[in-house]
């Protein structure tokens, strides 16, 4: 055996305890290891039976409130919404679980029997030399379990026949080109025929299945991993689409086949600017680089943004920013529970985001509306699903936000059980923020008080300029309380300048 000493201990003792601390995401020599869980197997995105019965449930549930009218859709998103490759048409998807381009689906319920028709894509000789062959009927059966398949052409006739009714059609408003076109061929008197699909489905949509879930918390597990990769690749003087890069191939490498929006990675002052996209400067030494980014698994994403400097260690004034802001966030999740308003999150955070900044010395009057509006500039929380803002009601809550940014929570819905949403707080301290005061605020508030407030504010705003950040988690609403879906990437102060070390 082997007994060369380490400290005292045999090699293979050190290296045991090495291995268990690692499993233990403890810190290790040169910085911490973290360990995600996450495999490269796309086998969780088959249809399996189970998941084809809650199809069918969901159909059903839109068919109970049909009421004789039928719901028509397509497969094809609406423009392609900017993205790179085909993504089929949320509705679509959710009702059928099919991704297959140029398919049509009809959901009918109340006049004569209850039916599901899907639609097979057209086959040419062109499309299969450059696409495949597509789907054969006996396979879209096995997969998604309609009642009835047409071939394209039997559709078309099968669309005009519904067209030339008195039914009621509802579709997804938002694809312009397709609804342009079924009232076209519906003739002239029909606009108040077509409804919007939404009313239907978005509430259903509000409360996450087991399947969704477990495809949000891979696509947060892949968002998470991208973001460790950068935190151990990032240097001055390399450029944010080298970051986005890294990122980005992460995702890939993982099974994403693309974000689930543009990738935010804003270095310096573009940490300041709430959707920057351009993503080619070169970042600097005492730069902050903030990254808001999600993976897209299974047609789901993550949204997750963390605040990092990019030398790997925050300066003073860049630490009592990103802790004021991460305390804000902390306290916010805590109260993300079933039957607690659903903008109670956001007020926390914002209350203890002003009262640092009182403290501070960037704020005079925490009391003050306008400047609340200054620092918190957006609702910290929203849906997450299909959308990266997904559908459903919120309650009237964030319709005041511009008015009063931290008033009452108690117009808005409360949480529940299966909700995902995000938690974002963050702060941004403008280059020219304090010059652009009168121009927003001057109709909110006198000229004199605006001035007194730039003049005690100035000498300690501009020790916090060009530093932005944004933290912001998913959560999921637990009967008991939340899971923190993105819980594995890194945020506390010790641990992102230990992993950049």
């Amino acid at each position: 055996m082997n007994t060369s000493q380490t400290g005292g201990a045999p090699v293979y003792k050190v290296a045991l305890i090495y291995i268990l601390l690692m499993l233990a995401g403890c810190s290790m020599p040169g910085g911490r290891s973290w360990i995600i869980p996450l495999t490269i197997d796309p086998s969780d995105l088959s249809i399996t039976p189970e998941q084809r019965e809650r199809y069918l449930e969901r159909r059903n549930r839109v068919a109970s409130g049909l009421d004789g009218a039928v719901v028509l859709l397509r497969s094809d998103q609406p423009d392609g919404l900017n993205r790179h490759q085909y993504r089929p048409n949320n509705y679509f998807y959710y009702l059928t679980g099919c991704d297959i381009p140029r398919t049509f689906m009809v959901l009918s319920a109340g006049r004569g029997e209850t039916g599901f028709a899907m639609a097979a894509p057209p086959e040419n000789i062109r499309m299969m030399i450059y696409e495949g062959a597509p789907m054969r009927e006996e396979k879209m059966d096995a997969l998604f379990g309609p009642d009835k398949i047409y071939s394209y052409s039997e559709f078309r006739s099968v669309m005009d026949s519904l067209l030339k009714s008195d039914l009621v059609i509802y579709t997804d408003l938002s694809d312009r080109e397709f609804v342009n076109d079924l009232k076209r061929r519906a003739g002239e008197g029909s606009e108040n025929r077509f409804l919007s699909v939404a009313q239907l489905v978005d509430e259903q949509r509000v409360i996450k299945g087991a399947m969704e879930v477990a495809r949000l918390q891979k696509a947060c597990n892949i968002t998470s991993q991208a973001l460790v990769n950068v935190m151990r690749n990032c240097e001055p003087e390399m450029y944010e689409f080298e970051m986005e890069a890294v990122i980005e191939g992460t995702f890939l490498e993982y099974g994403a086949s693309m974000p689930g929006f543009s990738s935010i990675v804003g270095s310096g002052p573009n940490s300041t600017t709430l959707h920057y996209e351009p993503n080619d400067r070169m970042m600097e030494k005492g730069d902050l680089l903030l990254m808001d980014i999600g993976a897209e698994y299974g047609y789901y994403t993550a949204d997750i943004t963390r605040t990092i400097p990019v030398n790997g260690r925050f300066t003073r004034e860049q630490e009592a920013i990103y802790q004021l802001v991460l305390d804000a966030q902390k306290l916010a999740i805590d109260v993300m529970k079933p039957g607690i308003p659903l903008g109670e999150a956001h007020l926390v955070a914002g209350k203890r985001i002003i009262r640092g900044l009182y403290e501070l010395g960037l704020v005079t009057d925490t009391t003050s509306a306008w400047q609340q509006s200054f620092y918190i500039l957006y609702p910290a929380s929203h849906y997450l699903g299909l959308d990266v803002h997904d559908v459903g009601d919120y309650g009237s809550f964030f319709m005041g936000f511009y008015r009063d940014p931290l008033g009452s929570s108690s117009e808005s819905r409360n949480l529940e059980p299966g909700m995902v949403l995000t938690i974002e707080p963050g702060i941004y301290i403008r280059e020219a923020g304090l010059d652009q005061l009168q121009d927003i605020y001057g109709s909110r508030a006198d000229s004199a008080e605006i001035a007194q407030f730039i003049e005690q504010v100035s000498p300690v705003y501009s020790n916090y300029v060009n530093i932005g950040v944004r933290i912001e988690d998913d959560i999921l609403i637990t009967r008991d309380g939340n899971i923190n879906l993105s819980r594995y990437a890194p945020k506390e102060v010790d641990d992102i300048e230990q992993l950049m070390r």
